[in-house]
């Protein structure tokens, strides 16, 4: 038996309100959300003087650090513990956090290192490195007790001669100065510059540079 025509009409009309109705709420629900808030790393004052000795390479490349997938995403990861990954809902990073750190950490290794020149993977420059700077990062976040970490390693050499440089592994903490995203990203920065200092010892170290054989 063929369903009434009215029948038919008044079900099409219930369902087509119960759409409208849901997409009325999904509009509402996208017209309440907000952007994140937007951090960046910054640059911080050197907490070490020291001479740059002749043995530092002239031009410094910084390379671009290896972050893992886990911490190289746009959401800034607010704990990082053993087991667990958890990010920090409405805080973004303002710019990928490889090249971020990549551009603070060689802002900061310049301040240790005036009168030489350094400069981050991939900037626009035609000078050719004479020393690398690589960092690995592991860790870089606060742990469940509020302490912020920076861990990973470092490692320094002459364009040419990687099997004469020098590697250390990191392991940086700092007490952030209150419990907000602003204050855990001040406190990344300073461990950022604490590396920088490690990278400036660690090229004033570094062997001499070969003399060239002249045939």
């Amino acid at each position: 038996m063929q369903r009434p025509f009215w029948h038919f009409t008044h079900s099409a009309r219930r369902t087509m309100a119960a759409t409208v109705a849901m997409a009325g709420v999904l509009t509402l629900g996208g017209c309440g959300s907000s952007d994140p808030t937007l951090y960046s790393l910054a640059p911080v004052a050197s907490t070490q003087s020291m001479g740059v000795g002749t043995q530092v390479p002239a031009v410094i490349e910084v390379r671009t650090p290896g972050v893992p997938s886990s911490l190289d995403r746009q959401t800034i990861v607010g704990v990082q513990d053993d087991y667990s990954v958890t990010p920090l809902a409405g805080a973004a990073w303002s710019e990928p956090l490889a090249p971020m750190l990549g551009h603070v950490l060689s802002t900061d290794l310049q301040q240790c290192l005036p009168g030489r020149t350094v400069f981050a993977q991939n900037d626009a420059t035609t000078i050719p490195a004479q020393g690398v700077v690589e960092v690995e990062i592991t860790r870089f976040a606060r742990d469940s007790a509020g302490l912020v970490h920076l861990a990973g390693n470092l490692s320094v050499h002459r364009v040419g001669d990687a099997d004469h440089g020098l590697s250390v592994p990191l392991d940086l903490s700092a007490s952030p100065t209150g419990t907000g995203t602003r204050a855990m990203v001040a406190a990344l920065s300073q461990l950022t510059g604490q590396v920088a200092d490690m990278a400036a010892e660690r090229l004033q170290a570094l062997p001499a540079a070969p003399v060239p054989h002249h045939s």
